[in-house]
C-alpha cells in the first residue's frame, strides 16, 4: 500500500506541474482537462491493480488454509499422523494430479474422504497408496500385502463361506475324487457361480496342505491335503483365506511351511497365520471400486491349545483368548483402510447358539476399528445380529467339509465409501459330501425360518437380505 501513495504523489506533482506550465504558456482549458482525466483515468488503473492484487493475496491466504485444513483431516483418516513433510507432500502430488480447482470442490465441513472420492473416484487411502507407488501394478501392490481387483462398480462385493477341509482319506475329496475331480458335481453350480461372481471371496482354510510331518500327538481329529489340491481354492473362486484355526498346525511346523508356500505359490492370499508373528499379524487389503478393504483374522476355538501362537521368530496362528493383540491389530489395520472385515475362529463347536462371550467380544473389535466380523469353527449355522450397527456372522458352519447334513451358507456383503449397502444370505445345504445351493422354495422358508429362530432382533426377508428389527 506504501506504493500506492508514492504513485499517487507522483501524478498529483506531475499534474500541478504540468497544469502550471500550460498556464504560463497561455495553454487551452481543453489541453487542461485532457491532462487531468489522464491522470485520474491512471489513479483509476493503479487503485484496480491494488485490489487485484489484495485480491490475489486474500485468495492465496484462503488457499493455504484450504490446503492446511485438508492436511490436518488427512491426519485424522490417514495414518501418517504428525509427519507435516508426508502430508505436505500427499497434498502436493493431489493438486499435481487433480488441478487445485479441487479445493474449491472440497467442504471442510463435511466428510473429506467421501468427498475425494467423489471427485476422484478413489478413497483417501487409495489415493494415498497411489501417491506412494504402492499400487503401480499388482506385483508391487502384492509385496505391500494389496490385491487389486477390476471393477467399475462403486459398490463392492464380498462373499464369505465357512470352514473346508480337503484332508485325505475318508472326507470330501474322496466324493470328489469318485466323480472324476469334477468340482461342478460337488459344488452347485449357483454356489461356485457366487463366489466366481463376487469382487472378493474368502472362507477358513481349515487343513495344511503338504506331504511332509507328523500328526500331532494326543490330537484326536489331524487334517492334511495334498498341495496339489489346492486349485480347487482356484476353481471356486477363491481369493483370500484365514488360516487362523485349530488345524492348520495339524502336521507340525514343516506342513505349515508348506502350506504358506503353495499358497503364495497360486496367490491367494492369507490371514492370522504365518512363519512369525510378524506375518500372522499383517493385515491383507483389496483395492476395488476406489476403495480399500482390509482382512485380519485370529483364532480362539482350542479348550486343549495345540496349535501355537506364532512368535517372534517362531510359525503359529494369531491368538485371541486374551483379546488385546487382536485389539491392536485392528485399531491398526483400521487407519489404512477403508472398511475392514475380522474373520475370527470362535464360540463352541456342534452348537447352534453363540455365546455372550463372542458378543463383548464383538463389541471390542468394533470399538477398535472393526466394521464386520465374520466367525467359523462350530461347524454349524449359528445366527447373525448388528452391534452399534456392524455385522457379526458367529458361525457360518461347515462349507464343505463331510458328509453330515447341515444348513450353511455363503454370507455377501454390499460394501461403499459410506460403509455396508446390505447383508444378504444364501441358503446352502452340506449333504452327502456335496453342498447344494436351496432351489426348493419351501426349503428356503425352512432355512430362513432357522436362521431367524437364530438371530433375535433381525428381519430376514424372503431373499436373504438381512436388516434390524426396530421393533425389538
Amino acid at each position: 500500500m506504501v506504493v500506492s501513495v508514492r504513485k499517487r504523489v507522483i501524478y498529483l506533482t506531475v499534474f500541478i506541474a504540468f497544469s502550471l506550465y500550460l498556464g504560463a504558456c497561455g495553454g487551452h482549458r481543453n489541453d487542461n482537462e485532457d491532462l487531468r482525466q489522464v491522470v485520474i483515468t491512471q489513479e483509476e488503473t493503479t487503485q484496480e491493480e491494488d485490489v487485484e492484487q489484495d485480491d490475489a493475496e486474500q485468495e492465496r491466504i484462503l488457499q493455504e488454509q484450504r490446503l492446511s485444513e485438508l492436511a490436518e483431516n488427512f491426519r485424522e483418516i490417514l495414518f501418517i499422523g504428525e509427519d507435516e513433510e508426508a502430508k505436505t507432500v500427499f497434498v502436493e502430488w493431489l493438486l499435481d494430479v487433480y488441478g487445485p480447482e479441487l479445493l474449491e470442490k472440497i467442504n471442510f465441513s463435511e466428510d473429506i474422504n467421501k468427498q475425494l472420492y467423489d471427485v476422484t473416484g478413489k478413497s483417501l487411502h487409495v489415493l494415498w497408496d497411489t501417491s506412494l507407488g504402492c499400487l503401480k501394478d499388482e506385483d508391487t501392490a502384492a509385496a505391500y500385502s494389496i490385491y487389486l481387483k477390476n471393477t467399475e462398480d462403486t459398490t463392492v462385493d464380498l462373499a464369505f463361506a465357512g470352514d473346508i477341509c480337503l484332508t485325505e482319506d475318508g472326507y470330501v475329496i474322496d466324493h470328489y475324487d469318485a466323480l472324476g475331480s469334477d468340482i461342478q458335481l460337488c459344488l452347485s453350480e449357483e454356489i461356485i457361480d457366487r463366489l466366481n461372481a463376487a469382487d472378493i471371496s474368502m472362507l477358513n482354510h481349515e487343513y495344511p496342505a503338504s506331504m511332509r510331518g507328523t500328526a500331532l500327538e494326543g490330537k484326536y481329529y489331524t487334517f492334511r491335503a495334498d498341495p496339489g489340491r489346492e486349485m480347487i481354492l482356484q476353481q471356486m473362486g477363491i481369493d483370500i483365506v484365514s488360516l487362523a484355526n485349530n488345524h492348520i498346525y495339524d502336521f507340525g511346523a514343516d506342513a505349515f511351511y508348506d502350506t504358506l508356500e503353495v499358497l503364495k505359490q497360486i496367490r491367494v492370499p492369507y490371514v492370522g497365520a504365518g512363519a512369525d508373528m510378524e506375518e500372522a499379524s499383517r493385515p491383507v487389503y483389496f483395492v476395488a471400486g476406489g476403495i480399500k478393504i482390509g482382512f485380519v483374522s485370529a483364532n480362539r476355538s482350542e479348550k486343549y491349545i495345540f496349535t501355537p501362537e506364532a512368535g517372534e521368530n517362531t510359525p503359529g496362528v494369531v491368538r485371541m483368548y486374551d483379546t488385546t493383540m487382536m485389539n491392536n491389530i485392528i485399531k491398526e489395520a483400521s487407519k489404512r483402510c477403508d472398511y475392514l472385515i475380522a474373520y475370527v475362529h470362535w464360540g463352541t463347536e456342534d452348537s447352534k447358539y453363540y455365546e455372550s462371550y463372542q458378543t463383548a467380544i464383538a463389541q471390542e473389535f468394533f470399538d477398535s476399528g472393526a466394521d464386520a466380523i465374520i466367525g467359523s469353527h462350530p461347524h454349524v449355522l449359528q445366527g447373525m445380529g448388528f452391534v452399534d450397527g456392524k455385522p457379526v456372522v458367529y458361525s457360518l458352519g461347515d462349507f464343505w467339509f463331510n458328509a453330515e447334513t447341515k444348513y450353511t451358507t455363503i454370507v455377501n456383503l454390499e460394501v461403499s465409501i459410506d460403509g455396508l449397502a446390505e447383508l444378504s444370505v444364501m441358503p446352502c445345504i452340506q449333504e452327502g459330501y456335496e453342498t447344494h445351493y436351496i432351489i426348493d422354495e419351501s426349503e428356503q422358508n425352512a432355512f430362513y425360518d432357522y436362521l431367524r429362530e437364530l438371530s433375535p432382533g433381525i428381519v430376514i426377508d424372503d431373499n436373504g437380505v438381512l436388516t434390524v428389527s426396530f421393533s425389538s
